[in-house]
Order: structure tokens, then C-alpha cells, then sequence
């Protein structure tokens, strides 16, 4: 293991410095859980990750993302987004199941009138609240998110100019709000250490070889530091970038994490190249059974990738769906999963045991990733 996701390593340490030694405890037995729940068959602790997407509606239009086609298509076909109580019980399910932490995303999330009571609950009932947003309606609000109790933010920046990052997201304008939002949510903190605020960027061909300068805009702007993504081509056609940018890039997201201005972990980073060249994970995955994803419709998801491909282990309510024979089936589909190495699943697998230490993939259940 080359090290810990620094977002991980920021909930760590402020329970430490809450003196939460129960908090820390349990993360403890979580890992172990997690640890031992594959070799089981079942799940022995609560997922570390849950994430909410609150909605697939979003103000962009970004080039790699279809979330807004797919808004549009379910309000055709007469479905309706969860309200808010039904979220509300999502939440309490998640919290009933041990979850840990829950991202609100989407779409883009502060569309909805009612994110900061959905923050603000998810934060009474003890979950760490993290938001993912692209930034266009932040900077008005930035004292409301902050007064929700949201630990940690991201905000997405896909370049370190107004030319690249406006490209990516197709619409002009919005890298300065996006540099506007990191400013504002960094006065709002102001001498409090939360909400960590991190910026987070998809690396394509585009934009790979300015990945160190997009860090470094980041910063200066308000970020703490920047965490990075492959893009997944799920049916976009990406080109894959060039192999020299590539080493290059790595270079200097390297030499950036020396300096503490990177998300990632180091091992995250040496996979990078793996990923653009479009091979397989070399990790078991862990996410069946370290996190869970929920929809604004209902659909129940073991990892975002498969949110991706529309391809759900169940519909709500959550907590009997997460131990049931149902569940526990899709976890055995997926015990040989290579597909992906998307950040927030990979980063967890890096801090569980792998090689000869990793569970074994019974012959029975070994299926082709999903891809």
C-alpha cells in the first residue's frame, strides 16, 4: 500500500483531534469487516462509501457524462425524482446499514431546493456529508452549505484555463465560477479545518498534459488540494491521450503530492497509466461490499460504474436489499470484477488486502468484467 487517499486520512484525523476514539474504533471493525465480508458471502460491516445521487439533472453539458439525456428521458417516460421525505428514509436506511459516510452528487446536487436539509440530516444522524458539485450555484451559498455540517466538498475543474476547462464542460463561463466558488467556499471556512475542499479533474486527452497546472489553479483559487480521475469510456468513444503526456503528467502529480496538493494516493497515481492504456484492474474489488449506490428513482447500485451501465442489484428500501439473497447474488457476479479503476472504488480497494492476501475467486462464480 503506497499510502492513503488524503480524504480518508482527513476523517481519520478529525476524530483524532476530536478525541472520537469510539469513531476510530469503529473504523477499525469496518475495515476488518470489509476485510472478511467477501470471504463470508456476506457483508460483516456497514459500507465505508454510501453515495446519494439526489438527481441526473445538471446545468452542463459536459463531453463525457450522459446524466442530463438520461433526466430528460425519464421525465418522458413519466418517472419523478425521490422528494425529499423519501430521501430522508434513504438516509436513515443507509445510517440503520453502518454506513460511514454518504456522498451527495449527481446530476449536479444544488439543483434541488431541498439539498441543504438533506445535508443538514445527513450530518444529524452522524454520516460524514460530502457534496460534489460543479460549482455554478455555490458562491451565493456558501455560508448555507457551510451551516449544513458538509465535511468535505468537491468541485469540478477540468483545466486550468477558461479555454479548457469551458471546452470540457460546453459552457462558457464556467471555469470563473467554478475559481468564484472555491474562493467563496474557502473565506466562508475561514479558520475552521472544515469542510475540506478538494477539486477534483477527469483527465482525458484533452487535458492530461496540463493535469500539474489544473493543480495549481486549484490551490490558488481556495482548493487544499485536487484529486484526479481517468475518464471511463462508457460508450463516448474518449481517445485514449498520448503516452508521452501521460509520463509526463505523473511526473508532476508526483511531485505535487510530495508538496500535500494531491488527492491520491501515490499507488492511485501508478495506476494511471494502466488505465488510460485501457487494462484491467489489477486489484480485487471490494465495492459490493464497501459501498452502495442510490438513485433519485429508487435503483440500487454496488459502484458508480454500474450506476453507469444502468445496471441496478435491487430498488429501495435499502437496508433489507443490502443483506439479501438478491444483494448477495450480484456480490458473486462481481467477485472477479477488473472493469474499472474509478477513484473513490479503487482508493478503498489500495487500503485492503490484495495479492496473495485477497480473497480467492471461486472458478463457480469467476464471470468477465463488466467492461
Amino acid at each position: 500500500m503506497k499510502g492513503l487517499r488524503r480524504q480518508y486520512t482527513d476523517v481519520l484525523r478529525d476524530r483524532a483531534l476530536r478525541g472520537d476514539v469510539a469513531s476510530l474504533l469503529q473504523h477499525g471493525l469496518r475495515w476488518i469487516g470489509t476485510a472478511l465480508g467477501p470471504r463470508r458471502g456476506r457483508p460483516l460491516a456497514g459500507p465505508a462509501l454510501g453515495t446519494l445521487l439526489v438527481t441526473y439533472r445538471c446545468d452542463l453539458r459536459c463531453r463525457v457524462c450522459d446524466l442530463p439525456a438520461r433526466a430528460a428521458a425519464r421525465r418522458r417516460a413519466g418517472d419523478k425524482e425521490l422528494d425529499t421525505d423519501a430521501l430522508r428514509a434513504v438516509l436513515r436506511d443507509m445510517k440503520a446499514i453502518g454506513t460511514a459516510g454518504v456522498g451527495f452528487t449527481g446530476g449536479e446536487p444544488m439543483l434541488r431546493d431541498d439539498i441543504f436539509e438533506l445535508l443538514s440530516y445527513a450530518s444529524r444522524l452522524g454520516l460524514h456529508a460530502h457534496l460534489n458539485t460543479d460549482g455554478l450555484r455555490v458562491a451565493e451559498r456558501a455560508e448555507d452549505l457551510l451551516a449544513t455540517g458538509v465535511r468535505s466538498i468537491n468541485v469540478s475543474l477540468d483545466g486550468p484555463t477558461a479555454e479548457v476547462h469551458d471546452e470540457a464542460r460546453n459552457r462558457r463561463g464556467s471555469f470563473d465560477t467554478v475559481v468564484e466558488a472555491l474562493g467563496a467556499l474557502r473565506e466562508a471556512r475561514g479558520a475552521r479545518r472544515t469542510p475540506h475542499l478538494t477539486a477534483v479533474t477527469v483527465l482525458t486527452s484533452h487535458n492530461v498534459h496540463k493535469a500539474g497546472d489544473v493543480v495549481r489553479t486549484a490551490v490558488a483559487a481556495g482548493a487544499d488540494r485536487v484529486g484526479v480521475i481517468p475518464v471511463h469510456d462508457f460508450g463516448q468513444g474518449e481517445a485514449a491521450p498520448d503516452a508521452d503526456h501521460i509520463v509526463a503528467a505523473l511526473a508532476d502529480l508526483e511531485r505535487l503530492h510530495a508538496e500535500g496538493l494531491v488527492d491520491n494516493s501515490t499507488g492511485y497515481l501508478d495506476l494511471l497509466p494502466r488505465a488510460f492504456r485501457g487494462e484491467p484492474s489489477p486489484l480485487y474489488c471490494y465495492a459490493p461490499y464497501a459501498s452502495v449506490v442510490v438513485d433519485c428513482y429508487g435503483d440500487v447500485y454496488p459502484c458508480f460504474p454500474l450506476m453507469e451501465r444502468k445496471e441496478p442489484a435491487g430498488r429501495l428500501p435499502l437496508a433489507p436489499l443490502w443483506r439479501s439473497p438478491e444483494y448477495a447474488a450480484v456480490r458473486e457476479q462481481l467477485a472477479s470484477c477488473t472493469a474499472c479503476l474509478w477513484n473513490c472504488h479503487a482508493e478503498l480497494n489500495l487500503v485492503l488486502p490484495q495479492g496473495r492476501l485477497a480473497p480467492r475467486v471461486r472458478a463457480s462464480t469467476a464471470v468477465e468484467s463488466v467492461s
